[in-house]
This record gives structure tokens, sequence and C-alpha cells, in this order.
């Protein structure tokens, strides 16, 4: 049978001691596009693949879609070694690839769809001497049991000794301005010690400090455990403010004088719900391996419910707060402020902004938003109002601040006459009902 000329390439590369580039991604989103910057300001040349054609047009335009890379920073780096395309050949030529896909929850379960395609398209133009490191946050056993048997079964290569594997958890924080990719530690880890001593040579180039785990499930649970802990807080925190507030005790005094403490305590402040993209999410990965093994995980459940059921408290404290007023809910209009899951960007993924507007949609209540950083937003397949005009704030029945975004401080709601609920524990509004 004639070989196709892609096999010849193969077979080529396969016999070259050096690569194009030193860096391939895959995924261009929070996570990949970090990476492809700093690894150009860290000399590396870098090829990144996506398969959204538009957004890769987009990046070669040098219009970049997060927060964290301006678009000018972009530009510099794509004058330099910084390639993008939604062609995967080119993935021959680098020598070290890197998966940063999304790993959505899909009907309440872990989808790997996106690392499933990642490592299809690594096996049609894998190489002998490439290194293969999986980012994208997972279960336990996802690197040996899922990534390496996708690409096993379209090559000869042997994983270990001709390609090398090994995973590392991303650690971004989308907003971040003192910890970014470069000076927050790298957990790395290898299939083996050749996979480990390669993988750690590379992240070396880019990060300053590297740490080191004996195996890849290791690697993977601490991503887990990393954004389990902050959602147990979180819950219980959240779960004491609903107390305090029964008790007629003001939790944000409580929290703040107990992080007075020098020893034995860290400051969690009690919102509206979790959101982004680690915390509702990363916790029912756990969930989901641990029941595997006929273990739920009891307390980290118990905390995915008591965060999953803010938003709908909110609401029902808004709904007090309105009878109290004596305003039907049914037919009121009230104005989100701030609909990103966190301060100061604009990423809305997992925010409780949703689950917030869906409850108030379901109640009658005619509902706009005002945030800086988000354009739109969708809502049911429903496109939400959004205000620009600052003069039309007066013609609401409630304000809701559910992000505490900076920019609010000079907004000075209190100019206003309309009642406020705070969601956020913001020191710059006064006389508003807080959560």
């Amino acid at each position: 049978m004639e070989k196709h000329p892609q096999e010849y390439i193969k077979n080529y590369l396969n016999n070259m001691s050096e690569f194009k580039y030193d860096l391939g991604i895959l995924g261009l989103g929070y996570v990949g596009l970090p990476l492809a910057i700093y690894s150009i300001e860290g000399g590396l040349k870098v090829f990144g693949y996506d398969i959204n054609s538009e957004k890769v047009s987009k990046l070669n335009n040098g219009q970049s879609p997060i927060e964290d890379i301006s678009d000018e920073t972009l530009k510099k780096s794509l004058k330099s070694n910084l390639t993008f395309s939604d062609d995967s050949s080119t993935l021959a030529e680098c020598e070290h690839i890197v998966i940063s896909v999304p790993t959505p929850l899909t009907d309440f379960k872990p989808d790997l769809s996106y690392v499933i395609s990642a490592a299809k398209e690594i096996a049609k133009n894998i190489v002998k001497g490439q290194v293969i490191i999986l980012e994208s946050t997972t279960y336990p056993g996802t690197t040996t049991e899922v990534l390496i048997p996708e690409i096993e079964k379209t090559t000869d290569l042997v994983v270990g000794e001709d390609i090398f594997v090994g995973y590392s958890p991303e650690r971004i924080d989308p907003g971040n301005k003192e910890w970014n990719f470069k000076n927050t530690p790298k957990v790395i880890s290898g299939i083996n010690e050749k996979s480990l001593n390669k993988i750690k040579s590379f992240y070396e180039q880019i990060i300053e400090v590297v740490v080191v785990t004996s195996g890849t499930k290791e690697a993977e649970m601490v991503k887990l455990l990393e954004n389990t802990y902050r959602q147990v807080n979180i819950a219980l925190i959240n779960e004491l403010a609903i107390l305090c507030n029964m008790l007629d005790i003001d939790i944000w005094e409580v929290v703040d004088a107990a992080k007075t403490k020098p020893f034995g305590f860290e400051s969690f402040r009690p919102g509206p719900g979790v959101g982004g993209h680690c915390i509702p999410i990363d916790p029912k990965y756990l969930s989901f391996k641990t029941r595997q093994i006929g273990k739920p995980v009891r307390f980290v459940e118990l905390a995915q419910e008591i965060n999953n059921s803010m938003p709908s408290y909110v609401v029902n404290r808004i709904i007090e707060r309105m009878n109290i007023l004596g305003k039907p809910m049914k037919g009121s209009k009230i104005l989100i402020l701030g609909v990103a899951y966190k301060k100061d960007i604009s990423d809305t993924r997992e925010s409780p902004a949703i689950d917030v507007i869906e409850n108030f949609l379901a109640k009658g209540v005619e509902i706009a938003f005002y945030d800086p950083f988000v354009d739109n937003l969708k809502v049911n397949n429903l496109d939400i109002k959004k205000e620009i005009n600052l003069k039309n704030f007066d013609d609401y029945d409630m304000h809701l601040l559910h992000t505490p975004h900076s920019e609010f401080v000079k907004l000075n709601l209190s100019q206003y006459n309309v009642p406020i609920f705070d969601a956020t524990g913001s020191d710059f509004i006064d006389d508003a009902e807080r959560i």
C-alpha cells in the first residue's frame, strides 16, 4: 500500500534530532494563552493550536480573549516566535506538547471529550522524542487511563521510551496581579523517571519554582485538593453567614475580627455562591472518582450542596426585604451589579449570577445587569438587558451587588433612592442589607 505523504513526513521527523518549535499548545484559553506568552518571553518557539478557527484568526490579528494578556503583549509575542493555527499537523514539529483544553461537567459527570480529541490530534502527528504534558484539570488516573491509551491506539512508539508523558495541574488565577504563570510554583509529574526529567527541564525554563510529585495521580490530586479546600471553607463561612443572620450577628464583623489572629486561621468571606472554572467543578471530579471505589466524599458533597444553595438564599433574602418595603416581586425591577464570578474580570463561567437571574425570572422579575467587564449575558437562551446609563439606576426597585468590581467604588450608590442588597460585604457601601 502506498504511503500517504504525511507518513513520509512523520517518518522523516522521527529521525530528526531537532524540532522547529520548543512547545506546542492545544487549547488557547485562560491556561493555554498565558503559557504561550510566558514561554515566548522565556525564549522558546511556540505553536498554539485551537479547533476554534475564529479564535485563531483573532489571536493572529493580535486580539487577546482574556484580560491577563493584553493585545499589546500578544502582538509583541507574534512578532517573536509565536504561531497560531487550527491545523494540527504542525504538532509534529513540536518537542513539547501541552494539553490545556476544557474539562467541563456534562450531565453532572466529568466530560473528557476535549482531552480525548486532543489526544487523537497528537496521536495523528506524534513523532519520536516528543514530550506530552496534560494540564487540564481532571480526576486521578486520567493521564494513564485515558490519555496514554488514546495515544497508543495509533502509534508503535513506546510510551516512556520513545515518547514521554506527564501531568502538571494548571494554577491560573484570572485577574491576579501578584501571582502569575511565571512566579507561581509549578507542580509536575512523569509516568517514569525519563519523562519526569524531560518535563522538569522544560518547565524550569519558564517557571521560577518547580515542585515534583512521585506520580501523575498525585499531581492530578493536587489540583482537586486545592479547590476542594476552598469549596469546603467557603461553604463553612456561607453556612455561618446564614446562622448569624438568624442570630442577629454581623458575620462580616466576626470574620474581620477573627482574621486578626496571626496563626491557625485563614479568612474566607461569604457570598452568593461559587463560580469560575475550578471551585464549582473540581470537587465534582473528586466525587466522581471516589464513588467509583464506593466511597463518596460526604464532607465535600455537603459543601457543594451548601454553596449551590446560596443563590436561592440571596433571592429569598431579597424577597423578604421587598416584602418589608411593600413591593411585590412579580413585575418588580432589579438591577444586578456585576455578573462575573469574581472582581475585575469578564469571566462569567459558573457565575452564581446565572442562578440568581434564573430564580428571579421564574418569579416574574424584570432583570437587568450593569458590569463594566461583561458586554452581554444570556440566561436560559434569553438575552439579559445590560444597563448602560447610570441615570437609569433610579428606575429600579432593588440593586443587588453581586460582584465587587473596583470600578463600583466610584458609583456612589447611595445617591440613588434605591435599596441595596450587598452579597459581597463591600466596605464602600453604607446602609445596605448584607448577606
